[in-house]
């Protein structure tokens, strides 16, 4: 493996190490907090809302993430970007483990209430959210790198600052998470799509 190969994997691992220690130390202080969220939510379900949640929680999932992936990366290598098309890349699918690995060490129950979508894996962290975050926030970060108009920049980050906000609250109200989970989701996305931008950035410069 290469030395880049050899850092980008001791990166995950830790970003693992630290999801869980976080996640450790949210179950413990907000458990109850985190249970009654839940259910004062679950509580004042209605159709329309209910609808609209299972429709924003897609911009989340990995089933359209990644074929955006496979249409955006291409098209800013195409355009000379070659290293925001790496970064998009690489936050998408660092995300994607990142998340899958801190479920698998946290083991949490799912929330319980009626879920409104199917759910197979633990609760802690939202993937969702995980994945959101890192993609949408590697976008923002991109166009900026690229020399977009600050007015473009702006707006992409209200745009991606929404996005997330409607995935972690679409996740909360369908029963499926509890709020610590897509805080911490989101927060690890944040944190691995600037890593890997940083990372990239100061390579490039080397």
């Amino acid at each position: 493996m290469s030395h880049a190969g050899t850092r980008l994997l001791l990166s995950l691992v830790a970003f693992v190490l630290v999801g869980r220690g976080v996640g450790e130390l949210l179950l413990s202080v907000l458990a109850s907090a985190d249970l009654n969220a839940v259910r004062d939510i679950a509580a004042e379900r209605s159709g329309i809302v209910t609808q609209a949640a299972r429709a924003m929680t897609w911009a989340g999932s990995a089933f359209l993430l990644i074929p955006l992936a496979l249409i955006i990366c291409p098209a800013l290598g195409r355009a000379g970007l070659h290293r925001e098309a790496l970064a998009v890349a690489f936050s998408l699918s660092g995300a994607i483990l990142i998340g899958a690995w801190v479920k698998l060490l946290m083991a949490r129950p799912r929330p319980p209430v009626e879920h409104l979508q199917a759910i197979t894996s633990s609760s802690f962290p939202s993937g969702h959210a995980t994945q959101a975050s890192a993609f949408w926030l590697s976008l923002v970060l991109a166009l900026h790198t690229a020399g977009a108009p600050p007015t473009i920049t702006g707006m992409a980050i209200v745009f991606a600052l929404l996005i997330v906000l409607v995935v972690a609250v679409s996740r909360v109200y369908l029963g499926v998470h509890y709020p610590s989970d897509v805080i911490s989701g989101a927060l690890l996305g944040v944190g691995w799509a600037l890593y890997v931008s940083h990372r990239l950035r100061k390579r490039e410069v080397q």
